[in-house]
């Protein structure tokens, strides 16, 4: 409950927000928090746990109605991809600029923990992929569901968040980027 308060407010105060203001948030006084964490660093560090968990992003990427059209079910997907990123984004700049929580860098890992490390970010991606394929799979598209998979991720992925939608004289739309997807840049 507290974590859940705390990541919205992440995402809108960054780093500033303060126990009380998570507290009020979650309708709990403040000294309800420090009896669940030590103090703010570690509710932070639990927010970041959370913020980069996917199974929000998988959750709602199944939730997508199958019997949708395509083009809907591929600006869900979009979007889903998209929201995620921001919001993960947003907690980790946030536990990034507060500073004790800074996550290790990949050179500060022993190579045991740089391969489980490594195994989570790919059991993610998979989770990731095959709730895309899934949302995706309902149709008969000119490619298969894992390949349209891998390229809507690779897409919304390398777009990143909000910085990569909005840059230059034109911003990346999530219609622009589903009509792309779907019936790529010629006529």
């Amino acid at each position: 409950m507290i974590v859940q308060a705390a990541i919205p407010l992440l995402v809108e105060l960054g780093p500033s927000v303060t126990t009380l203001q998570i507290a009020r948030a979650a309708g709990i006084s403040e000294p309800t928090i420090f009896r669940a964490f030590a103090d703010k660093n570690e509710v932070l560090a639990a927010c970041l746990a959370e913020a980069t968990d996917p199974q929000h992003l998988v959750d709602e990427l199944t939730s997508i109605e199958p019997s949708a059209s395509l083009r809907e079910r591929v600006l869900a997907v979009i979007e889903a991809l998209r929201a995620h990123g921001e919001r993960t984004g947003a907690v980790v700049n946030a536990v990034t600029v507060a500073g004790p929580v800074r996550p290790r860098t990949a050179e500060s890992l022993s190579d045991e923990e740089r391969t489980r490390l490594s195994a989570s970010r790919t059991s993610s991606y998979q989770r990731m992929h095959d709730a895309v394929t899934a949302a995706l799979a309902h149709d008969r598209p000119r490619i298969p569901a894992t390949e349209a998979a891998t390229l809507v991720l690779a897409i919304v992925l390398a777009l990143g968040r909000g910085d990569g939608w909005h840059t230059g004289p034109a911003s990346v739309t999530t219609d622009g980027l589903a009509d792309l997807v779907l019936h790529g840049i010629t006529e």
